[in-house]
């Protein structure tokens, strides 16, 4: 499966999967939607959980490719399946004024990257709080999914903020993802 990544501003990522599940014929693709993860706010002394998008102005959108070709042209196949992609979205009224105006911008996402964002967003495209627990030392002694997923690229860990900030490369550059975590 191949993925891509719409960027647009910040607060119209629902009204763009609106508008390409109402405007692209449904055989392009399989899947647009945004990624959007679990946090807890702490107000007087209690734990409101609510949910925002783990990446703001990102929309994601998923067909299937055409098979697994040979080495040789497999590079160049994949590249024209993108492109034909992209001058399909390109066609939609709608979504060619917003490429026109760089209301919105079209990338392809590498297999690596849509193999991460899976596994820690699930089928439902939802990051999940991670349950920490600690020992009697105050240590952190577990971890649950889907933090545990990228234990080993945890930068720090605010138990008193509820959250774990990961160091882990994205898009070709490093990142730092901030997850919900609840005690």
């Amino acid at each position: 499966m191949d993925w891509y990544l719409l960027k647009t501003w910040t607060g119209q990522e629902e009204e763009l999967v609106k508008e390409i599940r109402r405007s692209v014929p449904q055989d392009l693709y399989q899947e647009c939607f945004v990624i959007y993860q679990e946090r807890i706010w702490r107000r007087q002394q209690k734990s409101i959980v609510h949910v925002e998008p783990l990446f703001p102005g990102c929309v994601f959108f998923t067909c299937q490719g055409r098979g697994v070709f040979g080495k040789a042209d497999g590079m160049e196949r994949r590249m024209e399946e993108r492109t034909s992609v992209f001058r399909r979205l390109e066609q939609e009224p709608s979504l060619a004024q917003r490429m026109a105006c760089g209301d919105l911008v079209f990338f392809p996402v590498m297999k690596e990257d849509a193999e991460f964002l899976t596994a820690i967003s699930g089928k439902d495209h939802m990051v999940r709080l991670s349950y920490v627990e600690k020992n009697d030392q105050g240590q952190i002694d577990r971890i649950s999914e889907p933090l545990k997923t990228c234990q080993r690229q945890i930068e720090r860990i605010q138990l008193k903020k509820r959250y774990a900030m990961v160091r882990h490369k994205l898009w070709g550059e490093e990142r730092a993802i901030v997850l919900g975590i609840m005690l």
